[in-house]
């Protein structure tokens, strides 16, 4: 039932402001109304596309939030962002930042942005939700938000147990303990429901697939959430720079079968200054396998150029999953170890290596020649 009445109350949320209309294409919030529902959905729903504007303010706030440790200096710069386009992933992370410095009753209200924005995964969210409620001495609804996040897959049951946010409602609560036990009982084995939570964010790709600069106009809004870092090392490794730091995306699945799962996601670390006319399609692409319980078996850059002395990689995957990798050397304009890529035209390219690779019945990647030797 809880879960029902979730959804109906998401889907009741989602409905606000939706007049059918969209021909403003300026649209933005305001302080005042910076958590009202109707003015969050409508905005968002009439904003453009991508606002490269906010992605910079939203990267300088995770910056200051994640990699600085500072949560009151990134406020100002989530809020900002927020203003310039509201989006599920800036809403959450301005609530963890809120009620890092304690500021509970604006953390919930950011909380329910997110999720009115459809942010994922769900469960997480949940969980933040309850901890804002212990800390603000509301069992209740404490209980009703953390129940809902052990349903919804959050899976870290000693986290529940000892996590201090939640330290009000474990010693308000008599049964408290009780009902946590109860509710992780019954939502399977912890170890998978984390890589479950990511995995399936992966939609199946279509076959034949080309990953080129193109490709970068199809990941839209798909940001993979900085609470997976486990699974993404490029998040643990990320070092900002240029007040820009990395944006994730979720690109699919490759293949899936009972052993493993072979993923790709792509890693943006350049961002077009507002008011450019050039998209950030410099992203770069990571296809990876993992076992059942989201263990790296192999990984390998498939697509883009992760640096500026990189050859350009182009991928296209076969309808058997088998792939081509093609390296390019590309010339531009200008030097892009000084002005980076973005509105830096190419002005030639010429392929300087090609190879072919399968995926194993393991899960690794291996030379099409090797696949050749094996069957001779």
């Amino acid at each position: 039932m809880r879960i029902a009445s979730l959804l109906a109350l998401s889907a009741l949320l989602a409905s606000c402001g939706n007049t059918g209309k969209k021909t403003d294409q300026t649209a933005k919030l305001s302080l005042a109304s910076l958590y009202n529902a109707d003015s969050v959905k409508w905005v968002a729903a009439n904003s453009p596309e991508k606002n490269n504007a906010a992605e910079k303010e939203f990267l300088k706030a995770i910056d200051e939030f994640r990699n600085k440790k500072n949560a009151a200096g990134s406020i100002d710069k989530f809020t900002k962002s927020v203003l310039l386009q509201p989006q599920a992933k800036t809403y959450y992370e301005l609530g963890n930042a809120l009620m890092e410095t304690r500021q509970l009753a604006d953390a919930i209200q950011a909380f329910n942005m997110a999720e009115l924005l459809d942010y994922k995964p769900i469960s997480k969210l949940l969980y933040n939700k309850a901890c804002a409620y212990s800390l603000s001495k509301k069992t209740d609804s404490c209980r009703y938000y953390l129940i809902a996040a052990i349903e919804f897959g959050y899976n870290n049951m000693n986290n529940a147990m000892k996590d201090p946010d939640l330290k009000y409602f474990r010693e308000e609560d008599y049964s408290a303990q009780s009902q946590i036990l109860t509710a992780f009982s019954g939502s399977g084995e912890p170890g998978k429901l984390e890589w479950n939570l990511f995995a399936r964010q992966f939609k199946q790709l279509p076959m034949p697939l080309t990953i080129d600069k193109a490709y970068a106009k199809e990941l839209g809004k798909n940001f993979i959430s900085y609470d997976f870092e486990m699974y993404v090392a490029e998040m643990r490794d990320s070092k900002f720079s240029r007040d820009v730091g990395s944006s994730f995306f979720y690109v699919g699945t490759v293949k899936k079968v009972d052993a493993f799962k072979t993923l790709i996601y792509a890693v943006n670390d350049e961002v077009s200054d507002e008011g450019s006319t050039e998209d950030a399609n410099h992203a770069y692409y990571f296809m990876a396998s993992y076992d059942n319980s989201g263990k790296l078996i192999d990984k390998l850059l498939v697509a883009g150029q992760p640096n500026f002395d990189a050859p350009y990689r182009v991928a296209t995957i076969a309808s058997n999953t088998d792939f081509e990798l093609t390296d390019y050397k590309v010339e531009y304009e200008k030097d892009p170890a000084k002005e980076g890529f973005i509105n830096n035209p190419e002005k030639s390219r010429t392929e300087i290596k090609k190879a072919s690779y399968y995926i194993t019945e393991d899960g690794h990647f291996a030379p099409k020649t090797q696949q050749l030797a094996l069957n001779r």
